[in-house]
């Protein structure tokens, strides 16, 4: 003990430190110094507080400045741990004050210092200078300082002056930050604030909302001390992902997450106020300027939201590069087959970080396995995909990162996961029924599915006090009711599944067996008990208790241990199995009881022994054989031992025979032995026997075939079919007949005579044996046999087959035949009549067949065509068996429908001497194609039809029908089509170069397609059949024509020889040339046709330039040029010669290349230019060109010139005479040639002219303005005309009535044939000529008018002059159209002259004063391709081309007239002048070859003799519209007018009233929205006018209609509707009757008897008077027309046969 004295010093010691130092931890002051402001009217609290401490007094060391009072609320007796200080208004500032606090009891004393000074200074705090926009308020603080800058403790109780103020662009608006008092919130307010909000003032310490984004200035004043400061207002917003890392080339979607009002949105930033700012392009840049940001660099950057210049959110983008794929499978890794699952794909980098998979990278997914697993759907990237299993097992999910921003990456990043597929978890049984037998049940609940996976179970939520369930799936029942229970798998609860147990007590007891037992051995029964619902359903029940029942036996043999068996699965239905045996044989009678219910069982006991198989047999020694026995305790016994035996054999029993027992017959020597099974039972013995017989040899063989199918005479026994085994049998026989068995079969060895290799044995050696299925799977032999096979090498053979075995053989005659067909297995037939002939053939088998049919039906197979007779239309199956082949079986489906519609099918097009074939296509209600046999064809037009085939005769089309049974088809058009060629046929192109190939004749193009083929590949031919020339060689193109079912029409080739550049040359049309006349001149290689050249891309550049300008004059071709049309532009030029003599022209060719070689040549031609024959008569100023008509009146003489002079020739048959010197007269009527000719000696040119004469008698006489100056501008000639109406040449003598002076003119320089007449009145008179020329004398009357005299006009070449009436005759230079009235005449000619327009009936003339064309030009500017216009002016003349009046315009819109000039374009658009009349216009029009769907620029070419223009036109596609009608009522009444560009740039559009567009223009389409001006009802419509494609296209506009109408009227409408054909009748019945009615009703007016009218006079009053003699107008009974000069009928297009326009004005 005394080792121990020090202890309890220690503790006092110990004890006494702990509480000191508690002591001193705990006492302590809470703010040792503070700092308090001063006022003079008021007063600043501070509380002095004592942390844990004990009971103090309060002292202080100057009370003039501070008061000090303690406080004693919530301290017990007098005690204070808290005192109050408060500033002294009588203090002056600076000052100090010590505060002492004693402990009552210790002595302990707490000091605390007090300064006090003025407020010098503010200062407001604040964790933030950003609002978050009408987020959760922020407070802010007031500081104030002294003039040192040291912080008041407290400005607690005083009162400060908060004002708010926007600044910025919000100036002067609603303030964006509003106060929020302390009490509104939730927060808690510091001390002394409540006071003064409860007061309705600010404190030091505010809450601060921001209401509003912007800039907002907060001022904070403590009387004149004032202090500010900025806020920020700002959308309380997050830029995600705020971290990311993504691949190189990858892209990331930023969006902008808003937290607003308590509650999170996600936004796009394109939604948004914000913009998104990458600083460091270099790393990343700003894909889309929106929020799609891109990596190019491996580093990291920031990225901004900003809103303006101010920086919102920020986030930092990493760009790395992806290392690997982690792959996982939602939910998890086990999966149910059926359900989806989701595969997760995440990129990581190699330090682990995850990438954001953006649009540019692609994941393929790759999955390996035993389960088959499909992926339904994935995102863009591959990242997440949806799949679903389709059967269970393993899987392994593979993910590789193929591609980045379109790059397949070389590296190899992927990942892969593993996963396995289970089958669905199913309760068995999902209601499980439970007999309650009163007492307590253990039932094990059972599941299938979920693979190897443990489960767990459990109970539903409402649990039940007659169960209770183990989680290993026990169910104790220990009543009746019913229970909701669960199973899932532990491992992965969302695998569950969910059924019912039920548990109620049976109603019935059902009993079932076999019926049958055995002796000794156990029996089942299976017992059933049946349960109700309320419903009255009954149920059987899956479990009961097996011992709840009770067995009685009511009659027969007891039973014995009768024990539950649940090792025997229940029958269905049943629920328990009970076991018993009896001892004895008998019927046994039995009850089965439960409780009150039960059922009664019998059962039949047998133990006697039985023989199944065999009851005698014989075999071969030493074979074996097996026995089939039944009974109880067999045993065996042999009478001959030494002979034959029966031992034991293991093995199954036949299925049939469960019961049986094996044995096995053994055969040791010859002989014949009894055989005895017998079998104990209850003291008796029973047996059976088996003779058995044994032979040592086989005596004879027999071959058997198996039975034919038929009636088969053939002498053959043995059918063999290629590839298939045939059977024979083969039956063994001992010495006395009898057939020996063995189970192995006996060895035999096969022989084929002839040999052949293609037939052959299943078993070479020993025979197939044949068990009787009876008693499977024991090898009972029934049979032997052999299989033979035969190919179709051995299609014909006949020969034996030989069986050998020891002491015997045999042999059979056989055959191999082909096998059994028919061509068509189905057919369908038109009904014709009941026999059907030639259905199908059938050939192959022995050639001896039988036909099954149905009831009803007659067939048979005659020379092998299969005929029926069938009694009516209908399915018919014909079944075709050949008599002697077993298994050749065929099936014919004969279809007989009565013919409905007939079609006639074949190609819509043929070619002449060619044909296609045709045939009929019958249907029937089916729809299906019948044949018919004997179709009836009608042929219409240049085709023949012959035997299924139509074949063109001539060109033309036809049309063709078919009749079948009476009912013919439509008519189908055939085109017959000339033969297909190609052009050209055989062509020749250099290296490179191209030609186009164009098909003739051929089937039309809407009938079928044509394909050009190249046979060589030297030769590259497109779809168009433009030939690019590829090596040097011959090639062929084969142009094929087919029908739109590829049916070939027609063929033809074209050969084409690709040849080297050789020999280049200059090529002239001749070397000889008139003067003015164009010759064209080209550059030509050797063996290249002239184009050839020009083929070559490019094309070679030419120069032309010729030596002497004045000389000639070189014009360009084109590629349509026409000319000379296989020469392409550059490569030809057309001369014309301007004066006679020799044209030199140099040039030189660059870029003639061949594929890569470019070569150069330089030459020069030479062109003598010479002038043709001028022919005119003696004392004309007019020339006469080649071939015009020289009209002479008998007796006339004139004398011909030409220059250079030549030699006259006449071809005539005597109407006139020719002297040398050109001299003509006329002998006689008649006609003739002359032909001048000249010889140019040195030059080596011959030319000659030839002129028409005709002469012809003297007919009458007609009158004309004269347009000789000299006689007066009131003299009229006198014209001399034939029978036909032809001005004559010649002299004549004219004699008129005074007082006209006729003057016969006799001047040389005279025209021959005119007469003039003077002294004609203004107001117009009758005269009497009379003309005598060659013996013949006429004599008219002939008025001449005022207006006689002649009018002139201004015009220049191409122009049209309108002048009034009809019947208008004008020379062969100008080209007359007449319509409405008015006659046009337009100058065809360009060369200055003077014509002359004459009418005869009334009498008029004009002159046209044709001026030379200064220029031919197309007007600029851009024009549509349907009309280019085109100017042509003259000298100071620029008003045409058009001389009419508006009034002679609309009479003559729609008048077709000849225009002179010609219009060319690019191929294989063709172009045409036009003449727009309305608008007074001349100009060209393209007609494209195809529909337009690309802009084209063309060239357009116009051309008249020597004057030629081009421009550049473009060809557009039409423009359309969306809608054809719209509405108004429609919530946006929109169409859309889409195009080409340029098109929809020149397009106008006008609208009905009431109705205005609002057009938003883009690129290739114009967005119109109609809108109403006013709500009025009807239709409205919208014109679009499109310039550049000379459409106009309507759009109909449904307008909004009052409501209140609107409705009424289509509400009356809808209802009058169907009776509007009805109220129609009505009125029109109506109105006819008060017609008729009203006719009755009127009075008829009496005519009075009147003086019969006086006869009218003519105009003398003796006879009708004629402008004109003339054979046609002989007296008054004559009527009117045809007159010469009348303007109904003209004589030169009416009444003259072989009447041509003549081109001179002295021959009319």
């Amino acid at each position: 003990m005394g080792n121990f004295g020090f202890i309890p010093k220690y503790a006092v010691f110990v004890l006494v430190l702990c509480v000191t130092v508690f002591t001193c931890d705990c006492a302590k002051i809470n703010t040792p110094r503070v700092l308090l402001p001063w006022f003079d009217n008021l007063k600043v609290n501070f509380t002095f507080e004592i942390i844990e401490g004990g009971c103090y007094t309060w002292s202080l060391s100057r009370d003039d400045i501070i008061d000090l009072d303690p406080i004693y609320e919530g301290s017990w007796g007098h005690c204070s741990r808290a005192a109050r200080v408060s500033v002294s208004r009588t203090c002056v500032p600076p000052g100090s004050v010590i505060i002492l606090a004693e402990e009552v009891n210790s002595g302990e004393i707490l000091r605390g210092d007090v300064d006090i000074d003025v407020i010098s200074s503010l200062k407001v705090v604040s964790t933030t200078w950003k609002l978050f926009l009408e987020e959760a308020p922020e407070a802010f603080e007031v500081v104030a300082s002294d003039d040192q800058g040291n912080t008041f403790s407290t400005l607690e109780g005083l009162s400060f002056e908060w004002t708010i103020e926007n600044i910025g662009k919000n100036y002067g608006e609603e303030p964006l930050v509003t106060l929020v008092r302390w009490r509104d919130t939730d927060y808690e307010a510091p001390k002394g604030i409540a006071e003064l909000e409860a007061q309705g003032l600010r404190s030091h310490a505010v809450l601060l909302y921001g209401q509003g984004m912007g800039d907002a200035r907060v001022t904070v004043c403590l009387g004149k001390i004032c202090t500010q400061f900025d806020l920020t207002v700002v959308a309380s917003v997050v830029l995600t992902p705020a971290i990311a890392y993504i691949s190189q080339g990858d892209t990331i979607n930023y969006r902008v997450v808003r937290a607003r009002a308590g509650r999170l949105t996600v936004q796009d930033v394109a939604d948004t106020v914000y913009n998104i700012a990458v600083p460091d392009t270099g790393i990343a840049q700003l894909y889309d300027s929106m929020s799609v940001v891109k990596g190019l660099q491996l580093g990291s950057s920031s990225v901004y939201l900003t809103s303006g210049t101010t920086e919102v959110a920020s986030a930092t983008l990493t760009v790395v590069t992806p290392h690997s794929i982690r792959v996982s499978i939602r939910p998890s890794n086990l999966l149910v087959i059926g359900e989806q699952f989701t595969i997760h794909c995440v990129l990581y980098d190699k330090d682990g970080h995850q990438l954001t998979a953006g649009q540019e990278t692609l994941i393929r997914l790759t999955v390996d396995g035993e389960a088959v697993i499909d992926l339904i759907r994935s995102t863009e990237n591959g990242t997440i995909t949806e799949a679903v299993a389709h059967n269970s097992g393993a899987f392994t999910v593979t993910a590789q990162l193929y591609s980045i921003a379109g790059k397949i990456l070389n590296r190899k990043v992927e990942g892969e996961t593993s996963g396995v597929v289970i089958d669905p978890l199913e309760i068995d049984p999902p209601e499980l029924y439970i007999a309650w037998t009163n007492s307590a049940q253990e039932v094990q609940l059972k599941h299938r599915g979920g693979g190897s996976e443990p489960v767990t179970w459990s109970e539903s939520e409402t649990t039940h006090s007659a169960f209770s369930l183990t989680h290993s799936g026990s169910l104790t029942v220990r009543g009746e009711g019913a229970m909701e229970v669960q199973v899932h798998l532990t491992n992965y609860p969302h695998v569950k599944a969910v059924g019912r147990v039920v548990s109620a007590a049976p109603l019935l007891v059902q009993v079932s067996s076999t019926g049958v037992a055995r002796a000794y051995r156990p029996h089942a029964l299976h017992v059933a008990l049946t349960g109700g619902t309320d419903t009255g359903d009954l149920y059987n029940f899956h479990t009961c208790n097996c011992n709840s029942f009770t067995v009685t036996l009511i009659d027969g043999p007891e039973p014995q241990n009768v024990t539950a068996a649940p090792w025997i699965e229940p029958a269905d239905g049943a629920c328990c199995v009970l076991s018993l045996s009896w001892a004895a044989r008998g019927a046994c009678s039995l009850r089965v009881s439960h409780g009150r219910a039960g059922d009664d069982a019998r059962v039949l006991i047998r133990a006697a022994p039985a023989l199944i198989w065999p009851t005698h047999a014989a075999i071969l020694a030493p074979a074996t054989l097996p026995v089939l026995a039944e009974g109880e305790a067999l045993v065996t016994q042999s009478s001959e031992p030494r002979v034959a035996e029966l031992s034991r054999r293991e093995g199954p029993p036949p299925h049939r025979y469960p019961e049986a027992q094996l044995f096995t017959l053994s055969c040791k020597k010859k002989g014949e032995s009894n055989l005895d099974l017998l079998s104990h039972a209850d003291g008796e013995a029973e047996s059976v026997r088996v003779e058995a017989a044994c032979a040592p040899h086989v005596s004879r063989v027999r071959l058997d075939p198996l039975r034919p199918p038929g009636d088969c005479a053939a002498n053959t026994r043995l059918w063999l079919r290629p590839n298939h085994e045939v059977m024979v049998r083969v039956t063994l026989f001992d010495g006395i007949g009898r057939e020996l068995l063995d189970e192995y079969g006996p060895s035999v060895s096969w022989e084929t005579t002839p040999a052949h290799a293609a037939i052959t044995y299943k078993s070479a050696d020993r025979l197939f044996v044949e068990t009787n299925p009876e008693y499977y799977p024991v090898p009972v032999p029934l049979s032997y046999y052999q299989l033979v096979e035969a190919t179709d090498q051995s299609i014909g053979w006949s020969g034996t087959l030989k069986a050998s075995i020891p002491d015997a053989s045999a042999s059979i005659q056989a055959k191999v035949v082909a096998p059994l067909r028919c061509d068509t297995l189905k057919v369908d037939i038109a009904w014709q009549g009941e026999s059907i002939p030639n259905i199908t053939s059938v050939e192959g088998g022995s050639g001896l067949y039988s036909v099954e049919t149905p009831k009803g039906v007659a067939a048979s197979v005659d020379d092998g065509l299969l005929n029926v007779i069938v009694p009516a239309p209908g399915m018919y199956d014909v079944v075709v068996t050949d008599r002697c082949v077993n298994g050749e079986r065929q099936v014919v489906e004969v279809n007989v429908e009565e013919v409905i519609y007939v079609e006639v099918l074949t190609s819509r097009a043929v070619g002449v001497d060619n044909c296609v074939s045709a045939r009929v296509a019958a249907r029937g209600a089916s729809g299906r194609v019948l044949y018919a046999s004997r179709p009836q064809w009608r042929v219409s037009g240049p085709i023949a039809a012959r035997a299924g085939l139509l074949c063109g005769v001539r060109e033309g089309v036809a049309t063709v029908s078919a009749a079948v049974a009476g009912v013919w088809s439509e008519d189908v058009e055939v085109h017959v089509f000339p033969p297909l060629s190609v052009e050209p046929a055989r062509t020749r192109l250099p290296p490179g170069g191209r030609v186009q190939l164009r098909a003739r004749g051929g089937p039309p193009s809407h009938l079928a397609t044509l394909t050009y083929r190249a046979e060589k590949p030297i030769l590259d031919v497109s779809s168009m059949g433009n030939v690019h020339a590829l090596a040097v060689g011959t090639g062929r193109l084969k142009l094929i024509a087919t029908d739109f079912n590829n049916v070939e029409l027609a063929s033809t080739e074209a050969e084409i020889e690709v040849v080297e550049i050789t020999d280049i040359t200059v090529m002239a049309a001749t070397h000889t040339l008139l003067v003015g006349r164009p010759a064209p001149l080209w550059v030509a290689a050797g063996g290249l046709r002239a184009g050839a050249l020009g083929a070559l891309a490019p094309p070679p550049r030419v120069t032309w330039s010729v030596r002497d300008p004045t000389a000639a004059r070189l014009y360009v071709s084109h590629i349509d040029d026409q000319l000379e049309r296989s020469i392409v532009e550059g490569l030809t030029v057309r001369v014309v010669p301007l004066k006679p003599g020799v044209i030199t022209i140099d040039v030189r060719v660059r870029n003639l290349g061949q594929i890569s070689e470019s070569r150069s040549w330089d030459s020069t031609v030479e062109i003598l230019g010479v002038s043709d024959i001028k022919t005119s008569i003696e004392g004309s100023a007019g020339d006469i060109d080649s071939g015009e008509r020289l009209a002479l009146v008998v007796g006339a003489s004139v004398r011909l010139k030409s220059l250079p002079r030549g030699n006259w020739v006449a071809y005539q048959d005597g109407a006139f005479e020719l002297k040398e010197n050109g001299e003509v007269r006329a002998l006689r009527p008649g006609f003739g040639m002359i032909v001048v000719k000249h010889k140019d000696e040195r030059n080596d040119i011959y030319r000659e002219t030839a002129i028409h004469v005709e002469v012809s008698a003297l007919s009458y006489c007609t009158v004309e303005a004269s347009a000789d100056e000299r006689a007066g501008a009131d003299a009229v000639r006198v014209v001399l005309r034939s029978a036909l109406g032809r001005r004559l040449l010649g002299r004549a003598h004219i004699a008129a009535d005074t007082p006209i002076v006729a003057i016969n003119r006799t001047d040389p320089g005279a025209e021959p044939n005119e007469v003039l007449l003077t002294g004609v009145e203004a107001g117009g008179a009758y005269v009497r000529v009379t003309a005598a020329a060659g013996g013949a004398s006429v004599a008219d009357e002939l008025y001449l008018a005022a207006d006689a005299r002649t009018d002139r006009v201004l015009a220049v070449g191409g122009w049209g002059v309108c002048v009034e009436g009809g019947g208008w005759r004008a020379p062969g230079a100008v080209a007359l159209a007449e319509g409405g009235g008015v006659t046009l005449a337009l100058l065809s000619r360009t060369s200055p002259a003077r014509h002359q327009l004459r009418r005869e009936r009334p009498p008029a003339a004009l002159t046209v004063h044709q001026v030379s064309i200064d220029k031919m030009e197309f007007i600029p500017g851009e024009w549509p391709s349907s009309f280019v216009p085109l100017t042509i002016e003259g000298a100071s003349l620029a008003n045409g081309p058009l001389l009419c009046s508006e009034d002679q315009k609309y009479a003559l819109d729609g008048v077709q007239i000849e225009l002179p000039y010609s219009c060319r374009t690019k191929a294989p658009h063709t172009a045409q002048p036009v003449l727009d009349i309305p608008n007074s216009q001349l100009g060209c029009t393209i007609i494209p070859a195809t529909k337009i769907t690309e802009s084209t620029e063309v060239e357009l070419c116009a051309e008249w003799d020597s004057l030629r223009t081009c421009t550049r036109v473009l060809l557009l596609p039409l423009i359309s519209v969306t809608e054809q009608k719209i509405s108004l009522l429609d919530p946006q009444p929109t169409f859309k007018v889409q195009g080409h560009p340029h098109a929809l740039k020149l397009i106008k559009m006008s609208t009905s009233p009431g109705l205005k567009l609002e057009v938003t223009n883009k690129n290739t389409e114009v967005i119109v929205n109609v809108k109403g001006d006013s709500v009025t009802c009807g239709i409205g419509w919208v014109n679009i006018m499109s310039r550049m494609t000379s459409q106009e296209l309507r759009v109909e506009v449904q307008r909004e209609c009052d409501i209140a109408c609107g409705t009424l009227l289509g509400a009356i409408l809808s209802i009058l509707k169907p009776y509007l054909p009805t109220l129609m009748t009505i009125v029109a019945v109506a109105a006819a009757f008060l017609y008729v009615q009203m006719k009755w009703q009127q009075k008829v007016q009496i005519r009075m008897p009147m003086e019969p009218p006086s006869p009218q006079t003519t105009l003398n009053g003796t006879r009708a008077r004629t402008w004109a003699r003339s054979p046609y107008a002989n007296g008054p009974a004559t009527p009117p027309s045809p007159v010469y000069g009348d303007t109904s009928v003209l004589p030169d297009s009416s009444l003259s046969p072989n009447v041509t326009r003549t081109r001179n004005s002295y021959f009319q």
